[in-house]
């Protein structure tokens, strides 16, 4: 009768603790009297409705409202032609930043070849045992930076 009843308690544990561990997260939400209420589905099936908690670390994350749609006015052409409109000056800010960061990069490979051209000047007056390695190391920078 014990061993029947420790192997029943045992079974239940088990069965409880798979099933646990097989849900991530589950749904919550209040109910009108109060209480908080835990599911696996959504409060009555709208997931916008309920937060969503991972029962691992009790984090519970707000619900992701879908943004309201703007009512269509005009006909497709228009809207179209306000789409094109808006990929066009999207496009023109990308060029921008494009152009600013190629500036940017054309000013840094000029620091760098001046840079490599005074090392290389500094090589030629250096007394030091290894000044032709320097030479080659700085001949080296000047043709990757000042081409």
């Amino acid at each position: 009768m014990k061993t029947t009843l420790t192997y029943t308690l045992l079974t239940v544990c088990f069965s409880l603790t798979a099933a646990a561990v097989s849900a991530n997260s589950v749904y919550t939400w209040r109910n009108t009297n109060g209480t908080t209420t835990y599911s696996d589905v959504p409060h009555r099936l709208q997931p916008a409705r309920s937060n969503t908690m991972n029962v691992r670390t009790h984090t519970i994350y707000q619900p992701v409202k879908a943004p309201a749609a703007a009512p269509s006015e005009g006909s497709i052409a228009e809207q179209q032609n306000q789409l094109n409109q808006r990929i066009t000056e999207a496009n023109k800010q990308i060029e921008a930043q494009n152009q600013k960061i190629a500036e940017d990069n054309q000013a840094m490979k000029d620091d760098n070849c001046k840079a490599a051209r005074l090392n290389r000047d500094y090589a030629e007056s250096a007394r030091a045992n290894n000044r032709e390695a320097l030479k080659q190391r700085y001949d080296a920078d000047i043709s990757k930076y000042c081409n």
